[in-house]
């Protein structure tokens, strides 16, 4: 661990225990009560004025110690799932502040039953933010699909829980608007959930398959049309008007819009599913470039050679460096096979990846073992077309090109 981070870690420590030390002395070990601290709070319920102050504490603690969590493993550990990690803690820190609240208020029942089914909710959509990164570093999109329509459904579910808890009275019939709410939750959700799963077509070779599980796989856009569907088809069914009349009177407007926004999807996928279709992307890369920008009629031959080895040795971008010597041979009369040859390990190079998740310093090493890869590989380039004895061929500036090599 570098010295600079361990000295925050220790400060950052140091705080917390003192912070948490406080609060817990305040919540566990005195009689306050939070009406008496009333004047350094914001509007406070009367049923709440004689509750403990540990209802107001404890949830600042819990998201504290959140935060210091975080902290602790951005500290020791590093890579993609690390920072998922940290962004789900820093969210849940936050998040934290009022749920917990909900859970241990001693006002309301169902206001704790709401408590525990957002913490539910949050629980679930961070397992899936981990599975889904997992999914990605492994080329397995099918997994995060899954996972997604299975959360979609979850957190649907948690929604019709909710409209229970709040819109039906304990003893009380539900109404005719509570059940259709419901209902319209279930259906919208669970199309949602279906719809979503179509999301494993994405890289798909049929074009318009491909886009379709590419508009599936944005899980946002999918609910809400889904949500905003069922409504429609309530409305148009004539649930929505049995419930509330009023809403009869906005029928022209309501079917007109429902209209447009269907055509104006129907039409943005086959516009693109054409386009794909009939045109062919060309990809160039910076291989192509390159001879674009060092061709004979620019009279550019020397001027960025440098610069390529350089990338080459500090960021492992071996093309333009490639294109350069595979044209040097080739200038100098070099056979296939000896291009070939020369060329084979600098081609085949492929820099080692940072870790997905490993103890703080992994990367720095692989960057290191990357660069002193990189300058062998070069070096053995160099001996290869030093071998070939292409020196009757080679002019002026390419001979200054061989020993800029040899320097590098």
């Amino acid at each position: 661990m570098e010295k600079e981070t361990r000295s925050g870690l220790i400060r950052a420590t140091g705080a917390y225990f003192v912070i948490a030390s406080i609060m817990g002395i305040l919540s566990f070990g005195s009689t306050l009560t939070v009406g008496e601290i009333g004047s350094f709070l914001p509007y406070i319920p009367p049923d709440l004025s004689q509750v403990g102050v540990y209802v107001i504490f404890v949830p600042l603690l819990v998201g504290i110690s959140f935060f210091y969590i975080s902290i602790l493993i951005g500290a020791l550990f590093e890579g993609i799932i690390n920072r998922v990690i940290i962004s789900g803690l820093y969210a849940g820190g936050f998040s934290s502040f009022i749920v917990v609240f909900m859970i241990i208020q001693p006002m309301s029942e169902t206001t704790q039953v709401a408590g525990y089914l957002f913490m539910g909710s949050f629980a679930i959509y961070f397992i899936y933010s981990i599975i889904s990164v997992i999914a990605e570093l492994r080329d397995q999109h099918y997994l995060k699909v899954i996972s997604g329509a299975l959360t979609i459904f979850i957190i649907g579910q948690v929604c019709v829980q909710l409209v229970g808890l709040y819109m039906v009275s304990p003893g009380v019939p539900e109404t005719e608007q509570v059940t259709l709410i419901k209902e319209m939750l279930n259906i919208g959700f669970g199309v949602a959930s279906g719809i979503t799963l179509v999301g494993i077509f994405r890289d798909s070779r049929n074009v318009y398959l491909s886009q379709f599980g590419g508009i599936a796989s944005n899980y946002f856009f999918v609910t809400a049309l889904s949500l905003i569907g069922t409504l429609y088809l309530n409305f148009i069914g004539g649930r929505l008007t049995e419930v509330n009349p009023v809403i009869k009177q906005l029928s022209p407007y309501i079917e007109w819009t429902g209209v447009v926004i269907v055509g104006a999807f129907i039409f943005t996928v086959m516009r693109r599913g054409m386009t794909e279709t009939m045109m062919v992307p060309t990809e160039i890369g910076d291989w192509g470039k390159h001879i674009q920008d060092t061709s004979s009629t620019k009279g550019k031959q020397l001027k960025d050679f440098t610069e390529m080895i350089k990338e080459f040795v500090d960021r492992g971008q071996k093309e333009r460096l490639t294109v350069k010597l595979f044209r040097f041979l080739n200038e100098n009369r070099a056979s296939e096979p000896e291009m070939g040859q020369c060329l084979k390990e600098l081609i085949d190079y492929e820099n080692q990846k940072h870790p997905n998740f490993a103890k703080r310093g992994s990367s720095k090493k692989v960057d290191e073992n990357n660069r002193e890869r990189r300058m062998l590989v070069l070096s053995r380039t160099v001996q290869h077309i030093n071998g070939l004895g292409l020196g009757a061929y080679r002019s002026k500036g390419q001979n200054q090109e061989t020993e800029e090599i040899k320097e590098n």
